[in-house]
């Protein structure tokens, strides 16, 4: 064989070894695109209970939420919703049909919004969120969830869980900067003070992504813009629990890793530019999520 031939021979195969690793990496990154569901099938039910039960959230716990979730699906009449198991998410978050959702669930329900993100996931959390300080509180931007929780068909939580609920989820006055570490160091200090804490019995995590608001130099604020609940599974992912909003759908979402959530998290609220407001940061119980280092302006 001719050198020139060998030589034709070695670079063809360079090209067809490249080109089978690039289609192994582009089947990989295919299948670690994060997975969906809204739990219409008793199956994907089934699986995120399993998940709830093994993280430590008690069976009757789990049991009220599923049973909050089929009774939204039947109200919304499955708009939507992807019917059966979990659905490759893609580039882009899921798009869900708002305006017929929103005329279904205006339909049964006259006074009564609907459960939201924050509702939902202290839902599932609050028998591991304690609250040794509640006076320092500031509930006032909760109006629409103390609405909600007025008018729900059945009574969600205590005296007690109210009151930490509305804890949790207050607005904390913060600093005129766009410096990310500097609030993230505020808003756990504000938790600190409140003497928040996230029992170790659970291995579920509250995920709260943290917005700033700044209507003037001397008037800012941080709140929580979005939570959800983090469920390890036992092939090591993680199932992210959420409701997207008071008449959006509930959301489960399979994630590889804490980087992957954080990914989707910021790209869903990290979206205001050239406005005197900070990055959103993203806590993961009482600190700052392991995989989040954004401590830069914008």
């Amino acid at each position: 064989m001719s050198k020139k031939k060998i030589l034709c021979y070695v670079l063809l195969t360079a090209i067809l070894v490249n080109m089978f690793a690039a289609g192994e990496v582009s089947v990989a990154a295919e299948q670690q695109q994060p997975e969906y569901s809204n739990l219409v099938d008793a199956k994907s039910r089934k699986e995120v209970r399993s998940a709830l039960l093994s993280a430590g959230i008690s069976a009757k716990t789990a049991d009220v939420w599923l049973k909050d979730v089929v009774s939204y699906n039947k109200t919304i009449k499955n708009t939507s919703l992807v019917k059966k198991g979990f659905k490759k998410m893609g580039k882009k978050p899921p798009v869900y049909n708002e305006n017929r959702i929103s005329k279904l669930w205006l339909k049964k329900n006259k006074l009564f919004i609907g459960y939201n993100c924050r509702i939902t996931a202290y839902d599932l959390m609050k028998d591991y969120i304690k609250v040794g300080n509640t006076g320092k509180a500031n509930p006032s931007q909760l109006f629409m969830d103390q609405d909600a929780l007025k008018n729900a068909p059945t009574k969600k939580f205590s005296g007690k869980q109210r009151k930490a609920f509305e804890s949790v989820f207050s607005t904390v006055q913060t600093q005129y900067t766009k410096n990310v570490a500097t609030h993230a160091a505020i808003w756990a200090k504000d938790w600190k003070n409140k003497k928040i804490s996230v029992s170790g019995k659970t291995k579920a995590t509250l995920i709260s992504v943290v917005l700033h608001s700044s209507f003037s130099k001397t008037e800012n604020e941080l709140f929580v813009g979005h939570t959800g609940v983090l469920v390890p599974t036992k092939n090591h992912k993680y199932l992210f629990i959420e409701k997207l909003s008071f008449q959006l759908p509930y959301q489960v979402t399979r994630f590889e890793s804490k980087e992957q959530l954080n990914d989707y998290l910021m790209g869903m609220y990290d979206t205001e530019w050239g406005q005197d407001t900070a990055k959103p940061f993203i806590m993961e119980n009482t600190k700052l999520m392991k995989e989040y280092h954004a401590v830069s302006d914008r």
